[in-house]
């Protein structure tokens, strides 16, 4: 059975989890409002089995990562919409900034935010009885996700 460590911090909500984008990596970025989810943003590389004549159990070794586009629904904000659609085209930074608190807690690190740079598109997601109008923002990634620890870049250089 697990016992508490005290070395552990305390596991974060998902609430406070944000969206933003910018057209450089040298600019503070933009938040995309009204995020209802944002799937996985890194995924792991896929397998590669084999197996051996002296032995009846199969074996593994990761092999390359599976492009995979980003689908986030998001409320729709017509000003948000408009924006968006005119960017459309464009590789933009992506990021996605979870809780405060995430990074680690070494005065420089902040909360823990993943950054990978991709093209997008933006649609009117379904549109269904007693719901709100959403749309589908469907970003393909153009380089690998990676973490940054110092936050979101303020614009300042």
């Amino acid at each position: 059975m697990a016992k508490y460590n005290a070395e552990f911090t305390p596991p974060s909500a998902t609430v406070l989890t944000e969206l933003y984008y910018a057209e450089t990596d040298t600019v503070a970025p933009t938040q995309v409002f009204g995020v209802q989810g944002i799937p996985e943003v890194d995924t792991p590389p896929d397998d590669i089995t084999y197996r051996t004549l002296e032995s009846d159990v199969e074996f593994g070794v990761p092999g390359v990562k599976p492009f995979s586009a980003i689908e986030v629904e998001i409320l729709y904000y017509k000003e948000q919409y408009t924006t968006l659609k005119a960017l459309e085209g464009k590789n933009l930074f992506w990021y996605v900034k979870l809780p405060d608190n995430t990074a680690g807690s070494t005065p420089a690190a902040k909360s823990l935010v993943k950054k990978w740079k991709g093209d997008f598109r933006i649609t009117l997601a379904a549109l269904e009885l007693d719901d709100m109008v959403k749309c589908m923002l469907k970003i393909y990634k153009a380089t690998a996700p990676e973490d940054l620890t110092t936050g979101l870049p303020t614009g300042g250089g």
